[in-house]
């Protein structure tokens, strides 16, 4: 989370599609550090010419981020970005909001939050 209060957390946008990218490019005009990735690896060039940070990979765009904004259809593609390889839940920091803007039934949405706090709690174990 950022260290003040003017501070404007780091956001990751996973997903660079016309909502994607509008979400990403409005978020960095307002002054946030926006990082983009996608399936494509001209729209995170799209974005990155546009003045904003690319990643390769979703694990790569939420290190260091505080927000991430999930732009995929459904939730499986959700699912992949969470927990498939090179995932956000490899790098979200235990604190970070992960935000997903798919269309999904609320039960697996729910699912996969408890997966996703399972994950982090397991991974504070292993820390300590």
């Amino acid at each position: 989370m950022p260290e003040s209060n003017s501070a404007k957390p780091r956001v990751a946008v996973i997903g660079l599609g016309s909502m994607g990218f509008g979400m990403a490019t409005s978020l960095r005009r307002a002054g946030f550090a926006v990082t983009g990735c996608d399936v494509s690896a001209g729209a995170v060039k799209r974005f990155e010419a546009d003045g904003g940070g690319g990643a390769s990979t979703p694990a790569e765009a939420a290190k260091g981020a505080a927000i991430v904004v999930s732009v995929v259809v459904n939730a499986a593609q959700t699912e992949t970005i969470l927990f498939g390889k090179d995932g956000v839940a490899e790098t979200l920091a235990k604190d970070a909001v992960f935000v997903s803007s798919a269309t999904m039934d609320p039960d697996v949405a729910r699912r996969l939050a408890m997966r996703r706090s399972q994950a982090a709690r397991s991974a504070r174990r292993r820390a300590n």
